[in-house]
C-alpha cells in the first residue's frame, strides 16, 4: 500500500522510497501514471491552440488591440458605388505640426469623431489627420476611388496601409502607398489628373485598407471626404464638366456681346463689364481647381496667387464700370469720385502685395476690400435710383441677387460652413445672375438713352420744325464734313506725305485689289522697284533737306513717265519706289522703265541754291505669273533690284 500511494505522489521519482515487496508493482504504476499525465497535457495543448486559431479567424482587424480600434471600419460592396461624405472618421488636430501616421493609427493622440461633411475648419496654422478604414465586404477584387471634394489646400498627403483580412490578419499594418497633393506641389505629380484630390485605392477580396490623410493649408481647411467607382468617378467628372462649360459658355457670350457693344458704340461701361466678366470666370476657375489643371499645372506659385489676383482685378473693373454706368461725374459727385479713386489705388496696392504677401493674409484683406467696395457700390446704386435713374433699378438687383450667393460662397470658402462644392454652385448661380443683369441694365440704359433722343426729337419736330431743319442741315453739315476728315484722314493714311504717293499700306491694297482681278481675268501685271542709287551719298553730303528735294524730284518724274489712270505708282520706303503696270507686258515694261533711267541719267536735280546734282536709278522687274502673290512678286522684282545694284547700278533688271 505504502508503494501504490509513492506511485502516485511521486510519479516521476527514479523510485518509490523504502524497501518492499512491491517495488516492482509500484514501478509499473510509476511509469502508467506518467504517460497518463503526458497524454492529458498534450491534450490541453491541442485544445488551447485550436481555441486560439478560432479566435483569431474570427478577430476583425479593427477589433480591440488593432489600429484605429475606436475608428470602426466602413464596409464598401458593389452594391453602394458612391458614398457622398465618409461616416463616423477619426482626425486628431495636429498644432504642432509634429505627428506622423503611426500616431494616428497607434491611437498615441485623443481621436475625435466626425462625419466628413462636417470636417471644416477656419483658417488655423494646425494640420489636420484624418483616418479612413475602409473594408471591402465582398470575395472579389474591386477599385474605388477616394476624393477630397476642396481644391483650395496647400498640403495633401496620404498614408495607404495594408490592415489584412479576417482569415489573414496582420500583427502590424504595412504601408503600399504615399501620395502627396495640394497646392504647393506640381499638379502633375497627382496620381488622377484631376481638380479634385483623388486617390485610388485597390482592395483584394476581404481586404481592409486604412487611409491616413494629413492636410495643411495657408487657408481655410475643408476636408469633405467622398469615396466613387471609377464608372460613378467619370459620370461625376462629365456632370461637372458640363455644368461648368455652360456655366462659362455663357459668360463668354456675355463677354462678348459686351466687347461688341464697346466697339459699336465706343462705350466705356460695356468695356468694363466685359472685363469683369472675364476675371470673375479666372476667380471661379481658381476656386474651383479648373485653372491649376488647365492653365498653369507648371507652376504652384500661380496656382495660389491666382485666387487674390483674380479677385481684386474684378472689383477694380467693377469700380469702373459702376462709375461710368452710374454717370459718377466729378462736378455731382465730388466725394463718390474721390472714394473710388480710393479704392482703385488701394486695389492697386492689394494686386502688388498679392504677388509677395502670404496667400493667407491676403486672402483676407483682399475679401474685406472686396466687401467693401461692393458695399459702396451698391450704396451709389440705391443713391442713383433715388435720384430716378431707371438704369439703377436693375444695377441694385443685381447686387441683391449677387449678395445672396456670395455670403453662403464666403462662409464655406473660409471653413465657416460645410457644403463648399453645393456653395461654389450658388455663387456661379448668383454671379450669372449677376452679370446678366448688369448687361441687362446696359442694354436698359441704351434704350432709355434712345426712347429719350426720340422724344426730344418728337418734340422739337412739332414745335420747332424749323430749328430741327436746321439743325438737321449743320448735322448734316457736319457729317459732310466728318467724312471729308475721314476721307483725308485716309488719304494720309495711305499715301506718303512727303512726296503725295502712296505709301507702303496704299502700295499693299493696291496690289491685292490687282490680284484678285488678275485671279478673275488672266491679264498681265508688272511690278518694278526703283532705287535711287548712292542715296546716302546725298544726306551726308548736301542733308536730308536735299534728300528730300531729290526725293520729289524722282516722285514728279515717274509721275510725268507713268501716266494712265491705272497705273498705281508709290514710295515704298526711303529711297524705294514702286510701280504697278496692269494690262501691260514686260517688253512694253521694259522700254517704259528704260525711259525712266534715261531721263533721271541726263537730267540733273536743280537744288534750291542752284546747284545741280546728278542722280542715277536702279530697277527691278517681274511680270505676274499664274500662282503669284503679293510677297512672291515682290520679292522677285526685289531680288531683281538687287542683282541691278550688283552689276553696276543706273539699269534695269528683269525676272
Amino acid at each position: 500500500m505504502r508503494s501504490l500511494v509513492c506511485a502516485w505522489l511521486f510519479p516521476f521519482a527514479g523510485r518509490c522510497p523504502g524497501p518492499g515487496p512491491v517495488g516492482g508493482v509500484a514501478h509499473g504504476l510509476h511509469e502508467a501514471r506518467a504517460a497518463l499525465v503526458l497524454l492529458f497535457a498534450c491534450l490541453l495543448l491541442v485544445a488551447g491552440l485550436a481555441r486560439a486559431a478560432v479566435a483569431v479567424s474570427d478577430v476583425d482587424p479593427l477589433a480591440a488591440g488593432a489600429p484605429g480600434a475606436d475608428c470602426p471600419s466602413i464596409p464598401l460592396s458593389g452594391e453602394q458605388p458612391d458614398i457622398a461624405s465618409l461616416p463616423g472618421l477619426c482626425f486628431v488636430q495636429d498644432d504642432a505640426r509634429a505627428l506622423g501616421p503611426a500616431d494616428l493609427l497607434e491611437g498615441r493622440q485623443a481621436r475625435e469623431r466626425r462625419d466628413a461633411d462636417q470636417l471644416v475648419f477656419t483658417h488655423t496654422r494646425a494640420a489636420y489627420w484624418v483616418y479612413v478604414p475602409l473594408r471591402n465586404t465582398e470575395a472579389v477584387q474591386r477599385s474605388w476611388y477616394l476624393q477630397l471634394d476642396y481644391p483650395l489646400l496647400d498640403e495633401v498627403d496620404f498614408w495607404v496601409y495594408d490592415l489584412g483580412r479576417p482569415t489573414q490578419p496582420r500583427p502590424r499594418p504595412v504601408l503600399l502607398d504615399v501620395q502627396r497633393m495640394g497646392d504647393q506641389r506640381p499638379f502633375l505629380a497627382r496620381p488622377v489628373r484631376h481638380r479634385l484630390f483623388l486617390l485610388p485605392l485597390h482592395f483584394a477580396p476581404y481586404q481592409t485598407l486604412g487611409v491616413v490623410l494629413r492636410v495643411h493649408s495657408s487657408g481655410a481647411i475643408n476636408i469633405p471626404l467622398s469615396l466613387h467607382t471609377a464608372e460613378s468617378a467619370i459620370e461625376g467628372t462629365q456632370d461637372h464638366s458640363l455644368a461648368q462649360g455652360m456655366f462659362m459658355g455663357a459668360m463668354l457670350l456675355l463677354a462678348l456681346f459686351n466687347i461688341t457693344l464697346f466697339l459699336r458704340l465706343r462705350l466705356p461701361q460695356p468695356f468694363f463689364n466685359a472685363a469683369y466678366i472675364v476675371c470673375v470666370g479666372l476667380f471661379l476657375t481658381s476656386m474651383s481647381g479648373l485653372s491649376y489643371q488647365y492653365l498653369w499645372p507648371w507652376s504652384p506659385w500661380l496656382a495660389n496667387v491666382s485666387v487674390p489676383l483674380t479677385e481684386v482685378l474684378a472689383i477694380l473693373s467693377l469700380l469702373l464700370f459702376t462709375r461710368h454706368f452710374l454717370d459718377i461725374v466729378p462736378q455731382q459727385w465730388p466725394r463718390q469720385i474721390a472714394l473710388i479713386r480710393l479704392l482703385f489705388g488701394l486695389g492697386v496696392v492689394l494686386l502688388l502685395a498679392s504677388l509677395w504677401l502670404p496667400y493667407a493674409l491676403m486672402i483676407k484683406v483682399d475679401t474685406v476690400y472686396a466687401m467693401l467696395s461692393m458695399l459702396f457700390m451698391f450704396c451709389v446704386g440705391v443713391a442713383r435710383l433715388r435720384q430716378g435713374e431707371r438704369a439703377a433699378r436693375w444695377y441694385v438687383v443685381s447686387w441683391l441677387v449677387f449678395y445672396a450667393g456670395y455670403l453662403f460662397y464666403g462662409l464655406a470658402a473660409f471653413g465657416y460652413i460645410p457644403g463648399f462644392m453645393a456653395q461654389e454652385r450658388w455663387m456661379q448661380i448668383a454671379l450669372g445672375s449677376q452679370i446678366f443683369l448688369l448687361t441687362y441694365a446696359e442694354v436698359m440704359q441704351l434704350r432709355d438713352l434712345l426712347d429719350k433722343a426720340l422724344r426730344i426729337e418728337s418734340t422739337a419736330r412739332s414745335s420747332l420744325q424749323h430749328e430741327v431743319q436746321r439743325r438737321t442741315e449743320d448735322l448734316r453739315a457736319t457729317m459732310q464734313a466728318l467724312e471729308q476728315a475721314n476721307q483725308q484722314l485716309r488719304v494720309l493714311t495711305l499715301h506718303d506725305p512727303l512726296t503725295g504717293l502712296l505709301n507702303r499700306r496704299g502700295l499693299d491694297e493696291s496690289l491685292e485689289q490687282l490680284l484678285r482681278q488678275l485671279g478673275r481675268a488672266h491679264h498681265a501685271l508688272v511690278l518694278v522697284v526703283f532705287d535711287i542709287d548712292h542715296f546716302k551719298h546725298v544726306n551726308d553730303q548736301f542733308g536730308h533737306d536735299m534728300g528730300d528735294v531729290v526725293l520729289k524730284w524722282v516722285a514728279e518724274v515717274l509721275g510725268n513717265l507713268v501716266r494712265r489712270k491705272s497705273d498705281v505708282l508709290a514710295r515704298f520706303g526711303g529711297e524705294e519706289f514702286v510701280v504697278l503696270l496692269p494690262a501691260t507686258a514686260q517688253a512694253d515694261a521694259v522700254a517704259l522703265i528704260q525711259r525712266v533711267l534715261a531721263h533721271a541719267r541726263h537730267s540733273p536735280v536743280v537744288l534750291p541754291d542752284g546747284r545741280q546734282l546728278s542722280i542715277t536709278l536702279s530697277a527691278g522687274l517681274a511680270a505676274w505669273a499664274v500662282g503669284d502673290t503679293a510677297q512672291t512678286l515682290f520679292k522677285r522684282a526685289d531680288e531683281c533690284l538687287y542683282r541691278a545694284k550688283d552689276a553696276g547700278r543706273d539699269r534695269l533688271v528683269a525676272a
